[in-house]
């Protein structure tokens, strides 16, 4: 009998379920790029203020925080493939349809059929992670979500550059809906991790009570909460600040979405260092210190130039702090782990609902320029939550401390 081969077979297995979910977070962010340029596109052919855009994109939070508290239980039920399908088939056929658009009626409509269907993705991509980190014992997860940074990033470039040349906004969306039924396409025929064998070691005392009781858990939301009311305000209104607020042209305004999102990218890629030698504690607070004086930079300092600076420095420091929190829900409820991250993510999302509607409602009231200083908060918030947060991996949880990727 030979090891050799199976050790390969294995390793084989292991990089296959790897360069899924890194597919599955590549295309997640890839949308949200193109979703955050279009905007002020759409928002300036439909003529919408700040406020009703806020209250359309209000709708299409709300929407996903109902299939995230829905789906938590059903993908540790049905699987991980069906909920992902739906996700992506769902959320093409929402953009072809966006595509056709002329009215804010139809919009809100449009928005709230892809909020439904989107946070199928994210649910999905972000349980085959917590996945992944059980059953090999590695923690990936902000490696995964470095990828969801690249393709935003490689989104928001193709985007503004398509816009640059006259393409319209709508043939984007289509463009978008083709991507997405295509990376449905993959999944179809794709292996996945198995997530049956992800629920050992579950704690029988977790399977009594509510998953928001857990502490882990507990504090993962809080810390996804805040977090998310700030990213809410910056995909609903970055763009419109950038043209409007400072003045910039089509290609700087692409250039400083590409540009966050990039720095996004870098700091996961850096953090994912970090995270093993510092620990998970004192990233957070050094996150949340240097996001509260990127925006502050954003928001004070005059010109574009300067803002785009400051928002760089933002998308660098945030970038870590999701996706450790999602590692935390997801190892901190063995056997738990669909419902764990769908109740935080979906918990996160709820900010959303919120962010919107009150940064649009302060722009209207004051300016836009203002209503975003409020994000300061946001991220000292997350430095103070950082004081709580364990020195290691509950026990029993599985996961180990080797590379953060593969």
């Amino acid at each position: 009998m030979s090891f050799p081969p199976v050790s390969r077979c294995r390793l084989s297995t292991r990089q296959r379920h790897y360069l899924l979910a890194a597919g599955l977070f590549l295309v997640l962010g890839f949308h949200v790029g193109v979703w955050a340029v279009q905007l002020a596109e759409l928002a300036s052919a439909l003529r919408l203020k700040p406020g009703t855009l806020g209250m359309a994109v209000t709708a299409a939070a709300t929407a996903g925080v109902i299939t995230l508290f829905g789906g938590g239980r059903l993908v540790d039920r049905v699987g991980r493939r069906p909920i992902i399908l739906t996700g992506l088939t769902g959320t093409a056929a929402a953009f072809a349809l966006l595509g056709w658009v002329v009215s804010a009626d139809t919009l809100v409509a449009m928005f709230v059929l892809y909020g439904l269907m989107v946070s199928f993705i994210d649910l999905g991509a972000n349980t085959v992670g917590a996945d992944y980190e059980r059953i090999y014992g590695r923690q990936v997860m902000t490696g995964l979500h470095a990828g969801f940074s690249l393709g935003a990033l490689l989104g928001a470039a193709l985007s503004a550059s398509l816009l640059s040349i006259g393409v319209g906004f709508r043939v984007v969306y289509l463009l978008l809906a083709g991507v997405l039924a295509a990376a449905g396409l993959t999944v179809r025929r794709a292996s996945l991790p198995p997530w049956r064998e992800a629920g050992r070691g579950e704690d029988p005392g977790h399977r009594r009570q509510g998953v928001w009781r857990i502490p882990a858990v507990g504090l993962a939301i809080a810390v996804v909460t805040v977090t998310f009311f700030g990213d809410g305000a910056l995909e609903s209104f970055l763009a419109i600040y950038l043209r409007q607020a400072r003045s910039a042209g089509v290609a700087l305004t692409g250039m400083g979405i590409g540009g966050y999102h990039l720095a996004s990218l870098l700091g996961r890629l850096v953090a994912a260092r970090l995270l093993r030698r510092w620990g998970e504690r004192r990233v957070l607070l050094a996150a949340g210190l240097l996001a509260s004086a990127g925006i502050a930079c954003a928001v004070g300092a005059p010109g574009a130039a300067p803002a785009i600076a400051g928002l760089l420095v933002t998308g660098l420091a945030v970038a870590p702090i999701v996706p450790t929190a999602l590692s935390l829900a997801g190892r901190g409820a063995p056997g738990r782990a669909g419902e764990a991250v769908a109740t935080t993510t979906a918990a996160g999302y709820s900010a959303f609902i919120l962010s919107p509607a009150l940064i649009g409602g302060l722009a209207d009231a004051t300016t836009l320029r203002t209503a975003l200083a409020l994000l300061v908060g946001t991220y000292l918030a997350v430095a103070l939550l950082s004081a709580r947060w364990p020195s290691a991996a509950p026990k029993g949880s599985g996961t180990g401390h080797g590379r953060m990727g593969e």
